[in-house]
């Protein structure tokens, strides 16, 4: 069964594997206070450690797969949550406030938001039994003696272990959220300014990036330039061969693009069958250049083998005069592209 979860897992994202292993994380701390509480002879609590071991068991075991599935991990987090504060409660309850394991209570004011799929409602809820729970433990245990009394020193090694693991909790609490939040300020990211089918820049994200670039660069006194590629007669390769062969092309080719060009270049999937570059502190002959260098291995690379497909492409470009906006400069790139579409394609002009 373990096995069957863990390959499961491999194909799961970070919140169902971090999920998973704090379970088994939990399940064997409670294995430690069992061994614990069977050294200091304390039948009460080693029965206690007996019944949460049985619940991270069923957690791991019985819902692990059930939760994978239906992606509702509502039903864990609930036996996690009385779990935790029942473990708590007893514990404190037989063992004192300098044992200090009403400190996990405190870690489970977080675990609420980490819950997918509760409400607003259920979280705020769950908050406010922890604060009263935890006060509530707080001002019994300065109220009442512990039940059991141990040795100063015994009680000094719980109440440290217990923060220890606190602060450990904690961390990775911490490091939890980080992970997750950055993991998917990426993934929105990407969504919203990469091209799903190239991995290229999306028009959107290229166009505030030039706009930023050409008052950059013109404060600077410097030049940049722009190219807009055009793959010839595209229509006829979704004609012949479908459209999965022409999403081939594009990708082939912005692989091409991206190969031939230096890393700090913007290349950039402009719209349909056009790809934009954006090329920084250049002037016409380099653009010239590179235009005829691209152009040329386009034409010599066979994009897909089986079907023997290649192409060639028409490229237009433009040189930024001083103070001039990335959409004239853009404009002139685009008529530069349209005159060589008109004299034969397969070529490169750049407007002066």
């Amino acid at each position: 069964m373990l096995f069957k979860i863990l390959d499961r897992l491999k194909n799961e994202n970070f919140y169902w594997n971090i999920g998973f292993y704090a379970l088994i994380v939990a399940g064997l701390t409670h294995v430690l206070f069992f061994f614990l509480f069977c050294f200091l002879e304390i039948p009460q609590l080693i029965l206690l450690n007996i019944v949460s071991i049985t619940i991270y068991l069923y957690c791991i075991f019985g819902l692990s797969l059930k939760t994978l599935d239906t992606k509702d991990d509502s039903q864990i987090g609930w036996f996690v949550f009385v779990e935790l504060i029942g473990h708590s409660i007893i514990a404190t309850y037989y063992l004192g406030l300098e044992s200090g394991f009403q400190y996990y209570m405190y870690t489970i004011i977080f675990i609420p938001f980490f819950i997918w799929t509760y409400t607003t409602f259920v979280r705020l809820l769950r908050i406010i039994v922890v604060i009263t729970v935890a006060l509530g433990l707080e001002y019994w245990g300065y109220n009442h003696p512990a039940v059991l009394m141990l040795s100063n020193e015994y009680i000094m090694f719980l109440h440290y272990m217990n923060l220890f693991l606190l602060l450990i909790i904690m961390a990775f609490i911490s490091y939890f959220y980080s992970i997750y939040a950055n993991m998917y300020q990426n993934l929105l990211f990407k969504q919203s300014n990469v091209d799903p089918l190239t991995n290229l820049y999306n028009r959107r994200y290229v166009h505030e990036i030039a706009e930023n670039d050409a008052m950059s660069f013109q404060k600077n006194d410097s030049h940049f330039g722009l190219l807009l590629i055009d793959i010839d007669y595209f229509k006829k390769i979704n004609d012949l061969y479908g459209h999965k062969c022409g999403d081939r092309v594009l990708i082939e080719l912005s692989h091409i693009l991206n190969q031939n060009v230096r890393q700090t270049t913007i290349v950039s999937r402009w719209g349909g069958e056009e790809f934009l570059i954006v090329l920084e502190d250049t002037n016409k002959d380099e653009l010239i250049h590179l235009g005829e260098r691209l152009r040329s291995v386009v034409e010599k690379t066979v994009l897909i083998e089986e079907k023997q497909i290649q192409i060639t492409v028409t490229i237009g470009g433009a040189v930024a005069y001083q103070d001039e906006s990335i959409d004239e400069v853009l404009s002139r790139a685009d008529k530069a592209l349209y005159h060589g579409k008109e004299n034969g394609r397969n070529q490169v002009l750049i407007d002066s």
